[in-house]
C-alpha cells in the first residue's frame, strides 16, 4: 500500500488534503477542502489495494469505477452524495459529502466513560431512521455488507444515522484476490456483525444488511462486542441477560432479524418496518391500553427526536419497566357514587321501633282518608250552592290630603356583569394555496423557498396509482417537516406524516399534496424540497454487477455448523 498523502497537498488543483479520518485494507479516507466550492469540507477515499500484475490492478480500476457508478446512482439524504472520481499519483480517489459528525462507535465509547449505553428509546428511533435507508439500496440491488458501529455517523446537523464505506468496490477486489473457486462470492464483512451465509459462502443478500443492522442495535444497548454476546458452545445469542427489561415486542423483533437461517428473518426493511406498525403507529402512550388483549405490545413513542432528558438516570442506563411487566391486582374497582344529602330520618327509621311506627301510620291513613272523603262529599251535597262572604269594603277619605299618591316602590337591579374576555387560541399554521407541479417520471423537480412562522407551504400534483414517489426535505434552520397527502386527504401511510423523507408507492391516482409546516418557534427560515416520481418495476437483480448480491433470500440455506 502507498504511504499516507502529506497534510496540505493539493489534488487535481482543487482538493487539499487536511486529515487522516480513517485507514483499512484497501485505503484510506481524508478530510479535504473543496477549493473550487468555497473550501467545503469533502471526503476523499483512496482506493489502493495490493500490486498483483497488471491485469490485477487494470481489473482493481474496473472495479474501481464500478463502485463510482453505484455510489453516484444513490441518492438519499443519509447517505452522502457522490461528487467526483479521478486518478493521480497511481491512486483512485472518490469525491464524497462530508457528513460531520460521530460514529455510533464513537458515540457509544464516550457513554462507556460513563457507564451508560443506548436506551430502548433511542434504540427504536435509530432502527426506524435505518429501515428507510436500506430499503432504498435494496430496491436498487445494492447489498452494503458491512453495516456496523463504525460505519454509521451521527450527523451533527439533525442527529440522523448516515451509512458510509459502502462495500462494493472492496467486494470485487476479495473476489479477484480468491486463489481458488470453491466460493463464487465475497467474504465482506465484520465478524460478529456479517451473517453466517456472508462470512462461510460469501453470499449476501437483503436481509445479511437487515442482520448487521440487529446486531449493531444490540450492541449499542448492551454496550459489549458481539463475540461476548453469543455462546460459543451452541452458537446462539444470549444477549437478552444484558437488558432484561427491554419490551417483549423489541425483543421479538430483534430476535427474528438475528436468525441463524435466512429464510427465517424477516426479507426485507419494508416488512420490518411492518413489523414495528402492527404493535404501534408510533403514536400515542407508550403504556399497554387495559383494554388491549393479551399478547398485544405497544412500542414507545418515536415521534420526537431522543434527548438526553429522555435518557434514564441509573448507572446502567437501563429504561424504566414497562407497565406491561407491572402485575395488575384481580380486585375490582368500585365506581364511586356522587354524593347525596342524608335523611336525619333515615337511621331512625331503619330501627325496629320505626319500622313498626312506620307501619301504624301507613294503617291510619288507609282508615281515616275514605271517612274523610265520605264526610266530605255529604256535606258539600247538602249544603249545595255556596254563598260566599262580601268582600270588604273600604272607607275612601273625603279630606284630600289623605289622598296621597302612591310610589311604586323602586325595582332592584343587580350591577351590570363585566364581560370575561375571550382566551386567546395558539397561533395555528395557516395554509398558503396550493402551488401545482408538473411532475415528469425520472426527471427529479427541487423547490427552494422561505417558511414563514406557523405558515404552512403546500404544492399538488397528480400521480397515477402504482407510481414511486420519492420527496427528501431539508432546511435552515433544521426542523421543518412535511406531510405527504393522498387524494383522499389522508397521509399516504403512517410514515408520511411529519418526516423529512418519504419514499414508497401512490396507492391512488388523483391529487397528491407535499404540506411543508415551519419548525415551532422559529420565526422564518429556508427549505428545499427534492421530488421524483418513477415508474413502478419488479425489483431484479443487475446483471451487469456481479459483485453485488440479488436482493431477495435463497429458498434454502443451511444453518452454519458449529464449532
Amino acid at each position: 500500500m502507498h504511504p499516507p498523502i502529506p497534510l496540505g497537498t493539493l489534488l487535481q488543483q482543487r482538493y487539499r488534503v487536511t486529515k487522516v479520518l480513517g485507514q483499512g485494507g484497501f485505503g484510506r479516507t481524508y478530510l479535504s477542502q473543496d477549493t473550487g466550492c468555497f473550501d467545503e469540507m469533502c471526503v476523499l477515499k483512496e482506493f489502493s489495494p495490493n500490486d498483483r500484475g497488471r491485469d490485477a490492478l487494470k481489473k482493481s480500476k474496473e472495479l474501481f469505477q464500478r463502485e463510482a457508478q453505484v455510489l453516484y446512482q444513490i441518492n438519499h439524504p443519509q447517505i452522502p452524495k457522490f461528487r467526483a472520481n479521478f486518478e493521480e499519483q497511481k491512486r483512485l480517489f472518490l469525491v464524497q459529502e462530508y457528513a460531520e459528525g460521530k460514529t455510533v462507535a464513537k458515540t457509544l465509547s464516550d457513554r462507556l466513560k460513563n457507564s451508560t449505553t443506548f436506551t430502548e428509546l433511542e434504540a427504536v428511533e435509530f432502527l426506524k431512521n435505518m429501515l428507510p435507508v436500506l430499503s432504498h439500496i435494496h430496491a436498487m440491488g445494492i447489498i452494503h455488507r458491512d453495516i456496523s458501529p463504525d460505519n454509521i455517523i451521527f450527523r451533527d446537523r439533525d442527529k440522523l444515522p448516515v451509512l458510509i464505506d459502502f462495500g462494493v468496490v472492496k467486494a470485487g477486489v476479495t473476489q479477484l484476490e480468491v486463489s481458488t473457486q470453491i466460493h463464487q462470492g465475497t467474504t465482506v464483512g465484520k465478524a460478529g456483525y456479517a451473517p453466517g451465509e456472508q462470512l462461510q459462502t460469501g453470499e449476501a443478500y437483503a436481509n445479511s444488511d437487515l442482520y448487521a443492522l440487529a446486531v449493531t442495535v444490540v450492541v449499542m444497548m448492551t454496550g459489549r462486542k458481539p463475540e461476548s454476546l453469543i455462546d460459543k458452545s451452541t452458537m446462539t445469542w444470549k444477549w437478552h441477560q444484558w437488558v432484561p427489561t427491554l419490551s417483549p415486542w423489541f425483543s421479538k423483533i430483534l430476535n427474528k432479524m438475528l436468525s441463524r437461517v435466512p429464510n427465517s428473518r424477516y426479507q426485507s426493511a419494508n416488512e420490518v418496518a411492518q413489523a414495528l406498525r402492527s404493535v404501534s403507529d408510533f403514536v400515542g402512550s407508550t403504556a399497554i391500553p387495559t383494554d388491549a388483549p393479551a399478547g398485544t405490545f405497544v412500542p414507545p413513542t418515536a415521534g420526537s427526536r431522543i434527548t438526553a432528558n429522555d435518557r434514564s438516570s441509573s448507572a446502567n442506563n437501563r429504561p424504566a419497566v414497562p407497565l406491561s411487566r407491572v402485575k395488575r391486582s384481580n380486585i375490582p374497582v368500585r365506581k364511586l357514587e356522587p354524593l347525596r344529602p342524608q335523611n336525619p330520618l333515615r337511621g331512625i327509621l331503619n330501627t325496629p321501633w320505626g319500622i313498626a311506627l312506620g307501619a301504624a301510620a301507613a294503617a291510619l291513613i288507609f282508615l281515616v282518608l275514605p271517612i274523610f272523603i265520605i264526610s266530605r262529599s255529604m256535606t258539600t251535597s247538602n249544603s249545595g250552592t255556596k254563598t260566599l262572604p262580601p268582600a270588604p269594603t273600604t272607607a275612601i277619605p273625603t279630606d284630600p290630603a289623605a289622598i296621597i299618591p302612591q310610589t311604586p316602590a323602586p325595582i332592584a337591579t343587580t350591577a351590570p356583569i363585566a364581560p370575561i374576555p375571550a382566551a386567546t387560541p395558539a397561533p395555528v399554521p395557516v395554509a398558503a394555496a396550493a402551488e401545482a407541479l408538473n411532475l415528469e417520471l425520472g426527471k427529479p423537480l427541487v423547490k427552494e423557498g422561505t417558511l414563514n412562522a406557523n405558515q404552512s407551504t403546500v404544492f399538488s400534483m397528480t400521480l397515477q396509482a402504482g407510481q414511486q414517489l420519492k420527496a427528501s426535505l431539508s432546511g435552515n434552520p433544521p426542523g421543518a417537516t412535511m406531510n405527504i397527502l393522498a387524494p383522499n386527504q389522508a397521509n399516504v401511510d403512517v410514515y408520511a406524516k411529519n418526516t423529512v423523507n418519504w419514499q414508497g408507492n401512490l396507492p391512488l391516482s388523483g391529487e397528491y399534496r407535499i404540506e411543508i409546516v415551519s419548525p415551532p418557534g422559529a420565526t422564518t427560515g429556508t427549505y428545499r424540497l427534492e421530488i421524483a416520481t418513477a415508474a413502478t418495476t419488479p425489483a431484479a437483480a443487475p446483471t451487469t454487477l456481479p459483485v453485488v448480491a440479488p436482493a431477495t433470500a435463497p429458498v434454502t440455506t443451511p444453518a452454519p455448523a458449529a464449532p
